[in-house]
């Protein structure tokens, strides 16, 4: 993908720039976002990064590249750590380890999924069942399974990951970070809120320009991602953040502005499945009614999942039944 990137002109194109002691590296990936960062900074201990981009021979380039740049070589990176478990985080996780011997950190619930969903029996017939629950044919569950396949290269190879806990306290650019859980676009999503800086890694869960799926569904074990989701965005609201470094765009000040644009979001979208509910209906065709449907099966699988998020959210709420005909779930008003 691309040429070679010509250590030196990084800075010049807006590849790798410096936010106080941290450098931001800008990736690309084959995905609708088109590119994310990651992060590379000095610790206590050699140096550390966060989020790492897919392994392409492109965005290798570009590390070798950043890293001649900052002056430093792969060896003198020591940590490893990562919001959460999709491909675009971890995906180059194993490759900088090769390289570094570097340890790799991973949220203890998502190396619970990477280990389940990724690194082994990816569409066993616990994920069938729920691919069928929600309306989906044999053919759509097939496809999904051969989609999530075929992008097993761009996380390739695995690397040795470390459980990483809540409330674990690490060092990057002279200050100390602690990890905070911020559950619903994975189950294990993690942010790293600096103690005194006020600084935070926010992933995919805090994002300026855009609000990224809720659910990781069928990869999660979440009851009710969007109850989880609201509260932790409820917590974050409590601290004291002053800058916002995202898994995509541009780093932001006003996270308090963006905690309420993604509620409100959310909200309208809750009241929305609700609302459109007006016969017995699956989730599948309820999302295709609601929210178009889309060629692209990574697509398909995120419009049906936030459904699915949005119903359950409402069961909870005992606004809305749930029955199952046939192996196949259907949801209903009550009135």
């Amino acid at each position: 993908m691309g040429g070679s990137v010509v250590p030196g002109e990084l800075f010049h194109k807006g590849i790798l720039y410096q936010q106080g002691e941290v450098y931001v590296l800008r990736n690309t990936m084959p995905f609708p976002l088109r590119e994310n960062n990651a992060f590379i900074a000095e610790s206590d201990k050699g140096w550390a990064v966060i989020d790492t981009g897919v392994n392409t021979r492109e965005n290798q380039q570009r590390w070798t590249a950043a890293l001649k740049e900052i002056g430093i070589s792969y060896r003198h990176i020591q940590k490893i750590y990562v919001t959460h478990y999709h491909h675009d985080h971890l995906g180059l996780a194993g490759w900088l380890q090769e390289k570094s011997q570097a340890q790799v950190f991973l949220p203890q619930p998502d190396l619970h999924t990477f280990q389940t969903f990724i690194n082994g029996d990816q569409y066993g017939s616990a994920i069938r069942n729920q691919c069928f629950q929600a309306g989906w044919n044999q053919v759509l569950t097939e496809t999904l399974a051969e989609d999530v396949n075929s992008i097993d290269i761009l996380i390739q190879p695995y690397p040795f990951l470390t459980a990483l806990s809540p409330d674990t306290s690490f060092n990057l650019g002279g200050d100390l970070y602690t990890t905070y859980p911020v559950p619903g676009h994975s189950d294990g999503h993690y942010v790293f809120v600096g103690v005194d800086n006020g600084w935070l890694f926010g992933g995919d869960n805090l994002i300026k320009h855009t609000i990224l799926h809720l659910t990781d569904w069928p990869h999660t074990r979440l009851v009710n991602p969007l109850a989880d989701h609201l509260a932790a965005l409820d917590d974050l609201r409590k601290l004291d953040i002053s800058l916002v470094l995202p898994g995509h765009g541009m780093c932001f000040s006003n996270i308090l502005d963006r905690i309420d644009v993604i509620q409100q979001h959310h909200e309208k979208r809750k009241n929305q499945v609700l609302q459109g509910l007006i016969d017995s209906s699956s989730a599948w065709d309820l999302a295709v009614q609601l929210f178009r449907d889309n060629p692209y099966i990574h697509i398909k699988r995120l419009i049906l999942a936030e459904t699915l998020a949005y119903l359950n959210a409402l069961v909870g709420q005992q606004q809305i039944a749930v029955e199952e005909r046939a192996g196949v779930n259907y949801y209903r008003r009550v009135l």
